[in-house]
């Protein structure tokens, strides 16, 4: 018989998830070999074959118990669910990584909101109390994610826009 991977479980190489990964491949193996021995079951000297893969695979699940004590990585209860359900994790994935896009677009909308809106709000409290504007491009400044749009002003005299002119250095 071909040495299997179950001569691994008494290696301790790399990060105790790698020991367990080699660890389960290795019961895989074993269980793989187990319905071999099994489906070309030939009487009674097939069973001491069959009988030692059992004991081999209640060791490989014993040193995988014990594996546990060195692991510190904790399974969300919905994956272990999801599993337990016989559904692809990978899909608990990409529909939990679906549902964050989104609620990052939810929030990136509100934030620009609350950035056009201050900004808004700027304008106004300078137009109502232009004393306070320097107080207000204090604000401006510390509060300001990305570069503040010019203000527009619309005159209602004439129906023209008045505002910082390209290439000026005032606008007005």
């Amino acid at each position: 018989m071909a040495p299997s991977m179950t001569h691994v479980q008494g290696q301790q190489l790399g990060t105790p998830l790698d020991n367990v990964e080699k660890q389960l491949r290795s019961i895989i193996q074993t269980l793989f070999e187990a319905s071999v021995a099994i489906s070309d079951y030939a009487g009674s000297s097939s069973t001491e074959l069959i009988a030692s893969q059992m004991n081999r695979l209640v060791s490989q699940y014993q040193e995988l118990d014990r594996t546990k004590e060195t692991l510190d990585v904790t399974i969300p209860r919905e994956i272990v669910m999801y599993v337990e359900d016989g559904r692809n994790p990978d899909i608990y994935t990409r529909e939990f990584v679906e549902i964050v896009a989104k609620q990052n677009q939810f929030m990136n909308g509100k934030m620009r909101a609350f950035g056009d809106f201050r900004d808004i709000l700027a304008d106004q409290i300078v137009t109502a109390f232009p004393e306070l504007e320097k107080d207000v491009e204090l604000v401006l400044k510390t509060t300001a994610v990305t570069k503040r749009k010019p203000k527009i002003e619309s005159s209602e005299a004439n129906g023209t826009l008045n505002g910082p002119v390209e290439g000026s250095a005032g606008g007005q």
